[in-house]
C-alpha cells in the first residue's frame, strides 16, 4: 500500500478540471454530448431569429406576400427542433451528473478503505461524500453545458451578426469581455467562502454526532441542556459562512444582469438610429436585435451556474486530489480462491507512532491455525492498532515485519488477503439496506448482528475481532466466545482484542500488548 500524504489545500484550476474528465468516462462522454447538442441549439437559434426577423418584416412591408405563410412554417419547425434539442439535453444531463456522482463515490469510498483509518478526517469526508458530491450535479447539468454553449455557440452568432451589421457586432465584441471578467473577480471570492462553509458544515455534523452519542451520559449528570446553546452557536456559523456565499452569488448575478441589459441596449439604441438614416433593412434589424441576446446568454449562463456549482467543484478537487495521490491497495500476485492448510500470523517488532506515543511498541506474537489468540492491554495500547496493521490499513508510523501466509509459505496481501478473513471493529456500521432499520438497537445487538453477517459470508481462515463482547452481558459474550471457539476448532486462525476476562480463560495464547 502507498503511503497517503496529508490532502493539500483546495486550489482553483479553472472552469474545467481536466481530472475529472480523465478519472470519469461519462463526464468525458458527457461534455462531447453538450458540445454537440449545444451547435445545433446555437444553429436553430440563429434560424429563429433570421425567420422572426424576415417573417416580421414581410408581415409589415407587404401583408399579402405568401413569403409570410412559408416562412411561419419554417419558423416552427424551427421552434420544434430547438424544443427537442432542449429535452434531449435536460434528459441526458440528469444521467450523466446521476452517473459521475455514483461512479465518483465508489472510487473514492475504496480508496478510503485502502486508507489508515487514523488519518482519515471522517466529518470532512461525510460532507464531501454525501451534500459536497451532490453539489456537482448542477455543475455537470448546468455549468458545463453553458461553457460549451459559451465556446461553441457565442463564435458563431457573432460570426451571423457581423455578417448583417459590422456596427452590432463590434459593440457585441468590446462589452462581451466584460462579463467574465466580473465574473472572474466575483469568482475567486466565492470560493473561499465556498469552502468556509463546506468547513462549518463539517464541524457542525461532527460535533452534533458528538453529542448525540454522548446524550445518554449527559441526561445522566443532567447537563443535557446546556447542549443546545453549543448547537445554537454551530448553526449560527454555519448560517453566517451560507448567507455570506448568498450575498455574493446575488451580487454578482445583479452585475452580470446589469452589464447584458446595457450592452444589449447598446446594440438596440445603435440599430434604431441607423434605421431611422436608412442604413440597415427592418429584416436584418429585427433578426440582429432577436439574435444578439444569444451572444450573452451563455456567459450569463456560465456566471449563474458558477456560484451553484462551486460546492460540487470544491469538494470534487478534493477527492480528485485523493485519487490521484493515493491508489487502492491491489496485491500483484494472482488471487487464490482456496489456501493450502490455513493462514499462519507473525507479527515481529511491530511499533506504531502515534500522537501519544508509541503504542504498540516493538510488539511479537504468532498466531496459527486451530488457535485461538487474545491481544491483552491498557486501553491505547495499540491493539486495535495491531488489527489494522495486520490488514495492511494502518500504514502511517509503522515499523517492524507482519507475514500472513498458508502452510506453503504462500503470504497474503491486500485483497488477496482480504478475501479469506474476517474482521469486526469496536463500532461496527450496519447497511441498513441490508440489515433493515437498527437505530432502536443496542450497541451489544449491533455488535452481534454485525458480527452474524461477518462471519454468515462464509468461513474466513483468519479472523480478526476488536472488543467483540464490550456490550454484551456474560451470557451473550458466553455465547459469542464459544463461536470463536468453534471456528478455531475447525482449522480457522482467531484474534481478539479483549478486556474480557471470558475470553482469556479460554485463549489458547494470550499476548500483552504495552
Amino acid at each position: 500500500m502507498s503511503e497517503t500524504a496529508e490532502l493539500e489545500k483546495p486550489t482553483f484550476r479553472g472552469p474545467v478540471d481536466w481530472r475529472l474528465l480523465k478519472v470519469s468516462r461519462t463526464t468525458r462522454n458527457w461534455v462531447v454530448l453538450a458540445g454537440v447538442l449545444s451547435a445545433a441549439k446555437t444553429l436553430s437559434t440563429v434560424a429563429i431569429g433570421l425567420l422572426v426577423g424576415s417573417a416580421t418584416a414581410a408581415l409589415i412591408e407587404n401583408p399579402g406576400s405568401s413569403l409570410v405563410m412559408s416562412t411561419v412554417v419554417y419558423l416552427i419547425a424551427a421552434v420544434i427542433i430547438r424544443g427537442a434539442l432542449t429535452w434531449l439535453h435536460t434528459r441526458y444531463a440528469q444521467q450523466a451528473a446521476a452517473k459521475t456522482i455514483v461512479d465518483l463515490r465508489a472510487k473514492t469510498l475504496k480508496h478510503l478503505a485502502s486508507m489508515d483509518p487514523r488519518d482519515i478526517d471522517q466529518a470532512a469526508w461525510r460532507i464531501r461524500l454525501s451534500q459536497g458530491l451532490d453539489g456537482l450535479g448542477p455543475y455537470l447539468t448546468g455549468f458545463l453545458p453553458a461553457l460549451a454553449a459559451t465556446i461553441i455557440a457565442t463564435p458563431l452568432i457573432l460570426a451571423v451578426i457581423l455578417s448583417l451589421d459590422l456596427g452590432s457586432a463590434l459593440i457585441a465584441v468590446f462589452t462581451l469581455p466584460l462579463i467574465p471578467l466580473f465574473m472572474w473577480l466575483v469568482g475567486t471570492l466565492t470560493a473561499g467562502r465556498t469552502e468556509q462553509r463546506l468547513r462549518d458544515l463539517a464541524t457542525l455534523s461532527d460535533q452534533l454526532l458528538d453529542l448525540i452519542a454522548g446524550l445518554p451520559t449527559l441526561r445522566i449528570f443532567r447537563r443535557h441542556r446546556e447542549m443546545a446553546t453549543e448547537v445554537r452557536r454551530l448553526s449560527g456559523s454555519h448560517a453566517t459562512s451560507t448567507l455570506g456565499v448568498l450575498k455574493i452569488a446575488f451580487l454578482s448575478s445583479f452585475v452580470l444582469e446589469f452589464l447584458a441589459t446595457l450592452s444589449v441596449a447598446l446594440v438596440a439604441v445603435g440599430i434604431g438610429f441607423r434605421l431611422l438614416d436608412g442604413e440597415l433593412t427592418l429584416a436584418i434589424g429585427l433578426s440582429v436585435l432577436i439574435i444578439i441576446p444569444e451572444v450573452y446568454n451563455p456567459i450569463r449562463e456560465v456566471g449563474t451556474r458558477f456560484h451553484d456549482a462551486q460546492d460540487g467543484l470544491i469538494a470534487t478537487d478534493e477527492i480528485l486530489t485523493l485519487l490521484n495521490k493515493t491508489t487502492p491497495l491491489i496485491d500483484a500476485s494472482p488471487a487464490a480462491n482456496h489456501v493450502s492448510g490455513g493462514l499462519s500470523l507473525i507479527v515481529s517488532g511491530l511499533s506504531a507512532q502515534g500522537r501519544d506515543g508509541v503504542h504498540p511498541s516493538n510488539l511479537s506474537f504468532a498466531a496459527h491455525p486451530g488457535a485461538l489468540t487474545v491481544l491483552w492491554g491498557e486501553n491505547g495500547s495499540g491493539k486495535s492498532t495491531t488489527l489494522l496493521a495486520i490488514l495492511g490499513l494502518a500504514t502511517s508510523g509503522i515499523s517492524g515485519h507482519i507475514k500472513v501466509a498458508d502452510s506453503a509459505g504462500q503470504e497474503l496481501k491486500g485483497e488477496q488477503l482480504w478475501k479469506h478473513c474476517a474482521y469486526l471493529p469496536q463500532r461496527p456500521v450496519l447497511d441498513a439496506e441490508l440489515v433493515g432499520d437498527n437505530s432502536q438497537l443496542s450497541l451489544g445487538q449491533r455488535q452481534r448482528l454485525a458480527l452474524d453477517r461477518e462471519l454468515s459470508r462464509g468461513p474466513a481462515d483468519l479472523v480478526l475481532l476488536d472488543e467483540p463482547t464490550a456490550h454484551l452481558d456474560p451470557e451473550n459474550a458466553q455465547l459469542i466466545i464459544e463461536r470463536l471457539r468453534l471456528a478455531a476448532d475447525k482449522g480457522a486462525t482467531v484474534v481478539v482484542v479483549s478486556h474480557d476476562p471470558l475470553f482469556k480463560a479460554v485463549a489458547d495464547v494470550v499476548v500483552n500488548v504495552q
